[in-house]
């Protein structure tokens, strides 16, 4: 119980971590849509931040670097020869360690099937699969590359089992799209016919994927860590 509460706490914080980018995002994408005639409707905000909220659980999970480590060098990666990430810390070669247990690989993917089941249920153009797979690949990639200024492992496996959960997760919401249909009604923004969409509404997912980031980034891992 003790434990649950914990989580529950840390887990709020994530998310209060992203408001300094997400509200501001926010407000000039409610004040654009109402422009050009978009509705924002409730649900979809709400499915918003329920997926904000996945995303920071995802990054908390893979532990990013935070601007601290950056800025003070934490792990003595920025020389004035350039980056000295140790041989040891980035992997290539796919597959290396499966002989050590599949656990991580399997975590790996069930991490990213959230990403590619709601990317299409909320927005409609990631129903393509191509487009979804693209934002796994490059979500995973970001958290691996990140990777290299906290001396964690950047690793080719765990690219390709984000990669790979993303894709699962795209394949568990064709199959269930019939059932999804009222939901999507509910959450997807609604158009009232314009053609030419603003950068701000067409490209949401990312902007929400990289406030999510930057709330770990520059709020919670070097700030609000520390309170819990």
């Amino acid at each position: 119980m003790i434990i649950n509460l914990i989580f529950i706490k840390m887990s709020i914080t994530w998310l209060i971590s992203t408001l300094p980018f997400l509200i501001p995002y926010q407000i000039l994408l409610a004040a654009q849509s109402k422009k050009i005639g978009y509705k924002l409707s409730i649900g979809h905000i709400v499915i918003v931040y329920i997926f904000v909220y996945y995303l920071t659980g995802v990054l908390s999970f893979t532990q990013i670097p935070s601007i601290r480590d950056i800025v003070y060098n934490s792990f003595g990666i920025i020389t004035t020869k350039g980056l000295a990430v140790p041989a040891d810390e980035i992997n290539l070669i796919p597959f290396r360690w499966i002989t050590e247990g599949v656990r991580p690989y399997i975590e790996n993917i069930l991490l990213f099937v959230p990403l590619g089941f709601m990317l299409p249920c909320i927005w409609k153009k990631y129903e393509v699969l191509r487009k979804t797979v693209l934002v796994g690949i490059a979500f995973s990639l970001i958290i691996e590359l990140s990777q290299l200024f906290n001396g964690r492992i950047t690793d080719i496996d765990d690219l390709l089992m984000n990669t790979l959960g993303a894709f699962i997760g795209w394949v568990i919401f064709r199959l269930l799209k019939g059932h999804l249909s009222k939901l999507q009604d509910k959450v997807s923004v609604q158009s009232t016919g314009t053609e030419r969409i603003p950068l701000l509404l067409r490209e949401e997912a990312c902007f929400y994927m990289a406030g999510a980031f930057a709330g770990m980034f520059f709020v919670y891992y070097p700030f609000l860590r520390s309170l819990l």
